[in-house]
C-alpha cells in the first residue's frame, strides 16, 4: 500500500516514557519517509518540551523538525472534522484516539496501529501483528509489538547515532567532558577513569556505593534524574556525605556528578561512551542495549512484583550471547534481585550484589554488543513497520 500521510496519538502517562518514545519515533519514521505528512497529537507539551526545549509549550498547533505537534486535550465533533484523519493512525500504548476521530477513521482511514510498549515476554511475539477486529468500518487494526527479536517488531534505533558512532567513540572524552561541562561541577578529569551513568526510579544506592568503593577503582558517576538523585543524596546522608550546592561531591574513589536533563540523542551518546550504564523504564532499555555497554535495568515497579517477570524475560532474550553460564548466572541474579522491592524509596531494601559485574564488565560487555549487533542489523523497528505497511493490501 502508498501511504502519504500518518497521525500518531500519545496519551503522557508515564512522563518521559510514553512523550520520549513517540517523540522518537515520529523523528525516526519521518527520516525515513520525508514525503509524509506526519501529526503528533499529545494531551501534554510538558515532557515534550523538557525532552526537546525547541517545542513551544504553549502552541496548541505547531510544526517542528517537519512534524506538526497538536496539543489538544479534548477534540470536538467539529474539530475532528477540520483536522481530518490520515491513512494510517497510530496509537501509542493503546491511549485510544479520541472518539470524534476515531468515528471518522473507521470509515476513512486503512489502517488503525496500537504501538505498544516494548517487552521481552514470550507472549509478545503471539501479539504482533494479530488483527484486533473493530466493529464497523473500512479500516483494519494490528497490534505492533516492539521487541528483541525478528518474530517482533524490533526496536527504534537512533540513525544519526549510527552515522556518527564511529567518530564519536574516538573523542568520547571530549564529548563526555562536554557533557558533565553542562552540570554545576565544574570540570572533571575523567582520563583512565570508570564512568557510570545512573537513571533510575527511587531506590536505595548503600550497597551499591560500597561495593563500587571496593573495586578500588576511580570512578566518576554521572547521575540523571530527580528519582535518581534523592536515592543517592539518601544513601550518601548514610555515609555521613553531604551533597554541596554545585551538585558534585567525592566519597572514596567516586565523584558523583548531578547532570542536568539530556536531549535523547546526546543521552543516547552518552550510554555509548560510558563503561557501564544503569537505566530504568523501557525508552532507556532499548537505548542501554543498543549502545553494547554492560547494564542494569531497573524496571518500572509493579503490583505483585509483576516486575520480575519482565526482567527474568529480559534476561531470558541475553541469555543467547552469553559464553560462559557462570557470567550470565550472575549478572541475571543481580538484575534480579535489583529489582526486587516492593515499593519506591530511598531506603536500601534489596540485597543485591555488584562485585561480579565489576569484575566482568569486559565479558558482559561483549555479550550485551553481540546482541546491539544482532537487533541494529534485523530487528529495526521503523523499517519493520514500513516494511508492514507497504506489503498491505487495501
Amino acid at each position: 500500500m502508498r501511504f502519504s500521510s500518518i497521525d500518531i496519538f500519545c496519551k503522557v502517562i508515564d512522563n518521559f516514557g510514553d512523550a520520549g518514545v513517540v517523540y522518537r519515533f515520529a523523528g525516526e519514521f519521518k527520516a525515513a519517509y520525508p514525503h509524509l505528512r506526519m501529526r503528533v497529537f499529545i494531551d501534554d507539551l510538558r515532557a515534550l518540551n523538557q525532552i526537546e526545549p525547541g517545542i513551544n509549550l504553549t502552541a496548541e498547533v505547531q510544526d517542528f523538525e517537519s512534524i506538526r505537534y497538536i496539543c489538544m486535550p479534548d477534540i470536538s465533533s467539529d474539530d475532528a472534522e477540520a483536522l481530518g484523519t490520515a491513512e494510517i493512525m497510530i496509537e501509542a500504548f493503546a491511549c485510544h484516539i479520541p472518539e470524534p476521530l476515531m468515528k471518522m477513521a473507521v470509515h476513512r482511514s486503512s489502517l488503525i496501529i496500537n504501538l505498544e510498549y516494548l517487552s521481552a515476554e514470550d507472549w509478545v511475539e503471539g501479539y504482533h501483528l494479530k488483527e484486533s477486529l473493530l466493529p464497523e468500518g473500512r479500516a483494519r487494526k494490528f497490534y505492533f509489538m516492539p521487541g528483541f527479536n525478528t518474530a517482533t517488531g524490533g526496536l527504534i534505533l537512533n540513525s544519526r547515532l549510527q552515522r556518527q558512532k564511529s567518530q564519536l567513540l574516538k573523542n568520547k572524552v571530549l564529548f563526555l567532558n562536554q557533557q558533565i561541562s553542562l552540570s554545576k561541577s565544574g570540570p572533571i578529569d575523567i582520563g583512565n577513569k570508570l564512568i557510570g551513568t545512573v537513571f533510575t526510579y527511587e531506590r536505595g544506592f548503600d550497597t551499591f556505593i560500597k561495593e563500587l568503593q571496593e573495586i578500588g577503582q576511580q570512578t566518576v558517576l554521572l547521575i540523571f534524574g530527580e528519582k535518581s538523585h534523592a536515592g543517592f543524596l539518601a544513601s550518601l546522608q548514610r555515609l555521613g556525605v553531604s551533597v554541596p550546592e554545585n551538585d558534585f561531591c567525592e566519597y572514596g574513589r567516586i565523584q558523583f556528578v548531578i547532570m542536568p536533563f539530556t536531549r535523547q540523542h546526546d543521552y543516547d551518546s552518552l550510554l555509548c561512551c560510558a563503561d557501564f550504564n544503569i537505566v530504568r523504564g523501557e525508552d532507556s532499555l532499548s537505548r542501554a542495549v543498543l549502545s553494547g555497554k554492560p547494564f542494569i535495568w531497573n524496571a518500572y515497579l509493579q503490583q505483585d512484583r509483576y516486575q520480575l517477570v519482565k526482567t527474568e524475560a529480559l534476561m531470558n532474550a541475553l541469555y543467547p550471547y552469553f559464553e560462559e553460564r557462570a557470567i550470565f548466572d550472575n549478572y541475571r541474579n543481580l538484575m534480579i534481585e535489583f529489582n526486587s522491592a516492593e515499593t519506591e524509596c530511598s531506603s536500601q531494601t534489596t540485597e543485591e550484589h555488584y562485585g561480579d559485574f565489576f569484575r566482568n564488565l569486559n565479558k558482559i560487555e561483549h555479550a550485551v554488543s553481540k546482541m546491539s549487533y544482532f537487533i541494529h542489523n534485523n530487528c529495526d523497528l521503523v523499517k519493520n513497520l514500513g516494511d508492514f505497511l507497504g506489503d498491505y493490501k487495501n
